[in-house]
């Protein structure tokens, strides 16, 4: 909480002519004394700067936000100023002052006619904790969230939260907790006709199959997501569950239905552009290849993702070139042994 000696934040513009034309008009507001003029200029800049991804400065403007309405004892904007905060802090992992954040956010909600917002505030707390790896916090926290949801009849809220609840439960390896966090969430996705709750959910189910080793389950699962996602036309989250069916093939030994998987999800995203992921498919196939023993199939491939990880700084890119590296190892070894073979026959 700030207090009335908090000195006004210094914040230099990243150099954009308009950004710079802000400062000018909040400097202009500053001098003529008029602390809600100030306010409202910092906020109007800390939204200019969290949309050209300058958070720290968005952080500093909204500081300086605070402390007026808290002077002015302005409570609905000082509780959108702590609700903005909080979320830049947890986007940047500060999860302490988050969660600081997020709690005076809290005490402010006395009014009845806010229960959503209050519902809202203690769903935001549990991503905090589990941020944190604080599972049991962030169970908690969703759980008071899902009560007010289900007093209020609020069946996307409560979709969301039984989601949550999966997510941290599985993370526990809590498995049939979380299916049945899960279930429910589908149930309620169903009801509204949410194919995107449909599909994600439905992939999380495999997920949790998967990570059991019941392979069979988990590609049923997946057939069901991908179906939905057709449906509702979403080739990235085809490409999400392809990759996951690939993996699960892979397992499995049918290393030929890993690559048509791995295939798909390729495709899909080459198709959108997304370069990130399409390395990531790249790079399964050449494993798949190398496990063939097709390795200048895999070598291939491995040039390929190597080209674009250089291209966009990959963080993987060391990892790659020492695969490219086994992988060319092999087949000079295998090129090796043939000519010897060769030269005793």
């Amino acid at each position: 909480m700030l207090n009335a000696g908090t000195p006004r934040p210094e914040v230099q513009s990243p150099g954009e002519p308009w950004m710079e034309a802000m400062l000018v008009e909040l400097e202009r507001r500053r001098q003529t004394g008029d602390p809600a003029a100030v306010a409202e200029g910092c906020m109007r800049l800390a939204e200019a700067y969290v949309a050209h991804g300058s958070l720290r400065r968005a952080l500093a403007m909204y500081v300086e936000a605070l402390k007026t309405f808290e002077e002015r004892d302005d409570r609905p904007a000082r509780l959108l100023c702590l609700k903005n905060m909080a979320g830049l802090c947890y986007r940047e992992g500060a999860w302490n002052r988050a969660l600081d954040l997020y709690q005076q956010a809290l005490a402010l909600l006395t009014d009845p006619e806010a229960r959503a917002e209050i519902a809202l505030t203690h769903s935001q707390i549990g991503s905090v904790y589990q941020g944190q790896g604080d599972w049991e916090q962030a169970l908690a926290a969703y759980r008071t969230g899902l009560t007010i949801r289900e007093e209020l009849g609020d069946t996307r809220g409560m979709a969301l939260l039984y989601n949550n609840l999966g997510a941290v439960l599985a993370r526990q390896e809590r498995w049939e907790h979380a299916c049945d966090a899960w279930n429910k969430c589908l149930a309620l996705h169903e009801r509204t006709g949410d194919l995107a709750g449909q599909a994600i959910t439905l992939g999380n189910l495999g997920s949790v199959s998967q990570r059991q080793g019941h392979w069979a389950d988990a590609l049923l699962w997946y057939e069901r997501s991908l179906a939905v996602y057709r449906k509702d036309s979403d080739p990235l989250g085809q490409a999400t569950i392809w990759n996951n069916v690939g993996f699960v093939h892979k397992q499995l030994g049918q290393l030929d239905q890993a690559l048509a998987a791995y295939q798909e999800g390729l495709t899909l995203l080459q198709e959108i552009g997304d370069t990130l992921r399409a390395t990531v498919a790249m790079y399964n196939m050449a494993v798949v290849h190398e496990g063939q023993r097709n390795y200048r199939e895999a070598l291939r491939l491995l040039g390929q993702v190597i080209d674009l990880d250089r291209r966009i700084g990959h963080p993987d890119l060391r990892r790659d070139m020492e695969t490219f590296r086994r992988v060319r190892q092999k087949l000079d070894a295998e090129r090796d042994a043939k000519q010897v073979q060769g030269e005793r026959a």
